[in-house]
């Protein structure tokens, strides 16, 4: 007898330990590549508490933008404080910057708690009252330059030393997304150097510039991210074999179908020591032409070629990451002889962890690159080793 009432007792006490939250407030954060939420609980006396054996299924994650759709988060984790309470921390591949978000948690008792305006903090303050031209620029202007995860090939400026021509020279991209009614708009401007080898002419440095635009449509199925796209770019090469530089005009179209993976490895992210983000598989159709006269506006595609994308980013130990990427075609005008291009980077992130100096907004990153093999639209043979310095042009 004596041991049933020290069991109930006991039971009786432990349950009155497990304070219910009762309010909630919670921040979107971004680094390294990944976005999560970060949602503290408070119980009716205001007091910070962590609920306790709570799962992913409990949360449902809302993006204000499109509130038919909800979404759970793919991995929790609860960060206990030494002094009691704590964070409960969601990731979900889903989350993106430019966004709010609201947050409903269904306790173990079936209560509901929802937490509103957790917003991308550059983009969105809850409850700031702002002018017109202001709120539209900030939307849909600064945006469309803004952190989207995606770490290459969008807007940088880079300086580095070519190992493989021995000389020194900058890069530039510059590629800004902007969304209209569900649609991605993308125009992009790239000048960057390279080095082909060719069978006459051996070693030949060339610069390339090349202008383009991208249009895109993106959905989620289940948890995969899928995207159909139609692009156009036209290049102009510069080679420089010796003291004669010689002109060629090319131009390509494609359209893909691509899938992005990142919402799989959430699982196994974890911030500061290891984070997945950027693994995409596309494959689609190019077509395109290269002359030694300007080819811009003409519609006489001289060749095609089926291709096949993928791409992996990797950051661990939070300032080290490493991206590869591989592309594969079937070039017509090689007659289908299989081709592929590698590209390989590896970052030191020192962007914001090294003090700033004055007027500086931010230190740049040190990458090692390594590019090699042939690819769209001229197919020559191309191989790079450079070390240098990448600004990311976006210092918020």
């Amino acid at each position: 007898m004596k041991g049933i009432i020290s069991l109930l007792c006991l039971l009786t006490f432990s349950s009155q330990a497990v304070e219910v939250p009762v309010t909630g407030e919670g921040a979107l954060f971004f680094d390294r590549g990944h976005y999560w939420i970060e949602l503290a609980f408070y119980n009716s006396e205001g007091k910070n508490v962590l609920p306790h054996a709570v799962e992913a299924s409990q949360f449902t994650v809302q993006n204000l933008a499109v509130p038919d759709r909800t979404f759970k988060p793919s991995r929790i984790e609860l960060i206990e404080r030494d002094g009691g309470g704590g964070v409960v921390i969601l990731s979900s591949g889903r989350l993106k910057g430019v966004a709010c978000y609201r947050v409903t948690f269904r306790s173990n008792a079936d209560t509901e708690m929802t937490i509103d305006s957790i917003c991308d903090p550059f983009h969105f303050v809850p409850g700031e009252e702002v002018c017109a031209s202001k709120s539209f620029f900030r939307r849909y202007i600064a945006s469309a330059f803004s952190r989207s995860g995606d770490i290459y090939n969008l807007n940088q400026f880079r300086y580095e030393y070519d190992l493989s021509a021995e000389k020194t020279f900058s890069n530039l991209s510059i590629q800004p997304c902007f969304n209209v009614s569900g649609w991605e708009i993308e125009p992009a401007f790239e000048q960057r150097r390279t080095v082909y080898y060719t069978a006459d002419l051996g070693k030949v440095p060339v610069n390339r510039r090349a202008l383009g635009v991208t249009l895109s449509k993106s959905s989620w199925v289940k948890e995969i991210r899928v995207s159909l796209s139609a692009e156009y770019h036209h290049e102009r090469s510069i080679l420089s074999p010796g003291d004669m530089d010689s002109t060629v005009y090319a131009q390509s179209a494609k359209v893909g179908f691509s899938v992005r993976l990142d919402n799989f490895f959430d699982s196994v992210n974890r911030y500061c020591f290891s984070v997945f983000k950027g693994m995409d598989l596309g494959f689609g159709y190019a077509w395109y032409q290269s002359n030694d006269e300007e080819v811009w506006g003409s519609s006489d595609f001289e060749s095609m070629t089926p291709y096949l994308a993928g791409r992996v980013t990797w950051t661990f130990i939070y300032g080290f990451q490493l991206s590869y990427l591989l592309e594969s075609y079937w070039p017509s005008s090689l007659h289908d002889r299989f081709e592929e291009f590698h590209s390989l980077r590896f970052r030191l992130l020192l962007r914001d962890v090294l003090q700033k100096e004055p007027r500086k907004p931010y230190h740049p990153d040190l990458e090692l690159a390594f590019d090699e093999g042939r690819r769209l639209p001229l197919f020559e043979r191309e191989k790079k080793v450079s070390i240098g310095f990448t600004f990311d042009l976006f210092p918020w």
